[in-house]
């Protein structure tokens, strides 16, 4: 299966994409991992550290699904840590065309949620994942789920944001998102996590309730052994 780590224009997908890739692996899943973010900082952290669970593809390209896609092992849950959606839409479009499911990375912040739905400038994220539909044999968009990251203790943003993502926003008429439960907290652990090793209890305990989430939900198949 694959899997697509898409954000916004927002922090920390990279790291999401890395310490999923090793909690997946730590689960017993067979991992691969490809890297279609023209900044490859997610091949450069597997290069640099000695606990990274499989080696990164660089995959930056708009021909993704007619290229990279095609010499995957489907037996392996692939991830691929794609860019910020503004910047590469031809990349994440490419992406989202063959993806199973797609793992949305988003802060609980205002300007993160209207690049979300409404940027600026660029397309919106919610609206790349509508369009990949028509590229799809299903007719469908992949199956989406948004991870709020960063989210800090206490903090009321993580609930009010959940509440605008389920919800349809402040009007109601904003696209209505799948959010899950598990939460990446605001730590400096994960803040500097990239290039350096994924072996620190800080660094495994949020993702290893993420993969436990996503069994349960059905998105990730039982993994084969336990480690």
């Amino acid at each position: 299966m694959l899997i697509a780590s898409i954000k916004p224009r927002t922090m920390g997908g990279t790291t999401n994409s890395g310490l999923l890739t090793y909690a997946l692996a730590r689960a017993g899943h067979p991992v691969a991992c490809y890297d279609a973010d023209e900044s490859l900082q997610l091949a450069a952290w597997a290069r640099e550290v000695d606990d990274f669970p499989c080696r990164v593809i660089e995959a930056d390209t708009p021909a993704f699904a007619e290229t990279i896609y095609t010499e995957m092992d489907h037996s392996k849950i692939n991830i691929v840590d794609a860019g910020h959606a503004e910047n590469h839409p031809d990349i994440v479009d490419s992406v989202l065309e063959v993806a199973d499911l797609a793992i949305v990375t988003l802060s609980p912040t205002e300007p993160d949620y209207d690049r979300l739905t409404k940027p600026e400038r660029g397309t919106p994220l919610s609206k790349l994942i509508r369009r990949s539909a028509s590229l799809r044999a299903t007719g469908q968009p992949p199956t989406t789920v948004v991870l709020l990251n960063r989210c800090q203790a206490g903090a009321s943003s993580p609930k009010k944001y959940r509440g605008y993502l389920t919800n349809g926003g402040k009007s109601g008429t904003d696209p209505v998102w799948d959010v899950l439960t598990t939460q990446i907290p605001r730590w400096e652990s994960l803040a500097s996590a990239v290039k350096n090793p994924c072996d620190k209890r800080e660094r495994r305990t949020p993702y290893d309730a993420l993969v436990t989430e996503l069994t349960r939900l059905g998105h990730i198949p039982e993994p084969r052994r336990n480690v």
